[in-house]
């Protein structure tokens, strides 16, 4: 199988994130801060019903390989709901990076 990711992953923190006025769900979407009151406990929900009536899990590398497959079949300049263009992502990772070498 072909590796899912072409470039590493790099992790920044929630401080630097809102520091560069990153917008929660519209530039990260299903980025909650966890300073946000509303969102305390957002993702702790209990599956449990929904799996006793039936539901089923495929595992979590087909669903990134079909994404991102789906991704890379749509036009490179087409128009997204949500998301960050590949300039602002460049420019955070470079403001990241001078922040942590510095």
């Amino acid at each position: 199988m072909s590796k899912v990711a072409e470039r590493p992953t790099t992790w920044v923190t929630e401080e630097f994130l809102a520091a560069q006025g990153v917008a929660p769900w519209t530039e990260l979407p299903l980025y909650v801060p966890s300073s946000e009151p509303d969102a305390i406990g957002f993702e702790s929900v209990s599956i449990r019903k929904a799996l006793a009536a039936g539901l089923s899990l495929r595992p979590l590398r087909d669903t990134v390989r079909d994404t991102l497959a789906w991704e890379r079949s749509r036009p490179v300049d087409g128009p997204r709901r949500a998301g960050i263009s590949a300039a602002r992502e460049q420019e955070l990772l470079s403001a990241w990076h001078a922040s942590t070498t510095a």
